[in-house]
């Protein structure tokens, strides 16, 4: 095997490799000013269109913005910003990040450079695998690989880094302990069964490091163009009763536009091919209190990660 053969062991590190580790992820991450991550407790929320629409309005702005596609099984980012895969990021002396629309500096998965043309799995390992040969599946070490992401992409000095994670409560779990620094943002929709699963992220992250922005409510309605106004998909209230208890902001109720999904299929920018919709300006607010946010974290966090 030769595609980054060194993450299959990465899992089951001796303490002091993973010590010296973390100080490197530690140290290559002291040029971004804010992390933060966006999360979903479960999938199917839009989360991933919301980042790539937030760094573009950031970028638009003249914030340097990076993203880490942090769903190592099935990344959509490079998709969505209409970017080709073609060029794999060189894994010599570091990793350089791809090159994407607006300055945007992308790491993915499927950048990662490839030795053999074998099909890449990204699992979390009880013990170290053996290598799998012949053209078979290439099994590497979920959080191993997403942790020398973050130690070795080469993102340099950044006003923001947009990590975009895998749906899941573990993810938010497995994010906490790799960037405790990071700052969460929580991502549902109304649905009663998105709005539990949104409360048990929110509580992990109040018993961690992570420190928690606030929650983003999409698909909160049907935006009518003809009528001018916005009404429900889903039962209403329970995301707003779930901010008030746990005392965290709900930063914005996104209503839901089919040309929303369409743009990301396209690998364009909603919010400069529809930057009159209410979606595309309340995108664009969001945005504005997200660099808000960064600002305060950029004046107020310690010299560590």
């Amino acid at each position: 095997m030769r595609i980054f053969r060194d993450f299959e062991t990465g899992e089951n590190a001796p303490d002091d490799a993973r010590l010296a580790e973390g100080s490197h992820l530690h140290a290559n991450l002291a040029g971004v000013g804010a992390i933060v991550v966006l999360a979903s407790a479960r999938g199917g929320v839009g989360k991933s269109s919301i980042t790539v629409n937030l760094a573009a309005t950031l970028a638009l702005t003249g914030r340097k913005v990076g993203i880490l596609d942090a769903d190592l099984n099935s990344p959509s980012i490079v998709a969505m910003l209409g970017m080709k895969p073609l060029r794999r990021m060189p894994a010599m002396e570091g990793i350089e990040p791809g090159a994407g629309p607006l300055g945007l500096r992308i790491a993915a998965s499927n950048l990662l450079p490839e030795g053999e043309p074998a099909p890449m799995s990204f699992v979390d390992f009880d013990e170290t695998p053996a290598a799998r040969g012949n053209g078979g599946l290439v099994e590497l070490g979920y959080s191993a690989t997403l942790r020398r992401l973050l130690a070795n992409t080469r993102f340099g000095m950044l006003d923001f880094l947009l990590i975009d994670l895998a749906p899941g409560l573990e993810q938010v779990y497995r994010i906490a302990r790799l960037v405790p620094r990071a700052s969460l943002v929580v991502i549902s929709h109304p649905s009663e069964l998105s709005s539990r699963a949104a409360k048990e992220a929110l509580e992990f992250a109040a018993n961690s490091s992570i420190a928690i922005i606030g929650i983003i409510e999409n698909m909160a309605g049907f935006s009518c163009d003809g009528c001018h106004s916005v009404r429900p998909l889903m039962p209403q209230g329970a995301l707003a009763t779930l901010a008030r208890e746990a005392r965290v902001p709900m930063l914005e109720r996104l209503p839901f536009d089919p040309r929303f999904a369409e743009s990301s299929d396209r690998g364009t920018f909603f919010v400069r091919e529809h930057a009159e919709t209410p979606l595309a300006k309340q995108l664009i607010a969001l945005a504005a209190s997200l660099d808000h946010a960064g600002t305060t974290i950029r004046a107020e966090r310690p010299e560590q990660v």
